[in-house]
Formats: C-alpha cells, structure tokens, sequence
C-alpha cells in the first residue's frame, strides 16, 4: 500500500467517525428522556427562567450571563458536531463516486 492510499484510508476513517459521532448526537437528541431533560427543561425553560432574572445593571448579571453563555456553547457544540458529521458524509459520498468514476476508466 502507497503512501497516497494510507492518507486517504485515515482521512476516510476520519470522516467516518465524524460521520458516526453525529449520528450518535442526533440519536441522543431524539431521545424522549434528553429531550425531556436537557432540550426542554435545561435549553429551554431554564434557558427562560435565566433571561428573566437579567438584571437592569450589567454588573449584576454576571453569573446569570455565565450560565446562559454555557447553554450557547453546549448548543452550538452540538450543533457543530452534526455539521461536521454532514458534511464528512457528503464528503464520503462524493470519494466514493471519484473513486468509482477512477476505477471505471
């Protein structure tokens, strides 16, 4: 095996691990129980319950601000997961239909 065909082989594994960790992620999120618990309640009502407590005074909202800032991050990291995972797909998709277009030449 060449040099060229091993990077590929661990860029395709690369990709195919990002392609399972976010179907890992969207299974988690279709959960009944994490959607109970973490989307609805944690994301959602908490998420509320935290905006009101905003204080008129910046300087008073630091822990309220923290806390919101930590649900953001949680959200978007998640999100950015599942991106990764589609877009390491396509990309699967689209070696797949090369390597096919090559080996029919």
């Amino acid at each position: 095996m060449n040099e060229e065909t091993q990077r590929i082989q661990v860029t395709l594994g690369e990709l195919e691990a990002k392609v399972e960790k976010a179907t890992k992620w969207r299974d988690l999120l279709s959960n009944p129980l994490f959607k109970e618990l973490i989307t609805d309640d944690y994301l959602g009502n908490d998420t509320i319950r935290l905006s009101m407590n905003i204080k008129p005074k910046a300087e008073d909202n630091e822990i309220v601000n923290n806390m919101l800032m930590a649900k953001s991050i949680f959200s978007r990291f998640v999100a950015n997961v599942i991106d990764e995972g589609v877009q390491a797909q396509t990309s699967i998709i689209e070696n797949q239909e090369l390597q096919d277009e090559i080996d029919s030449e």
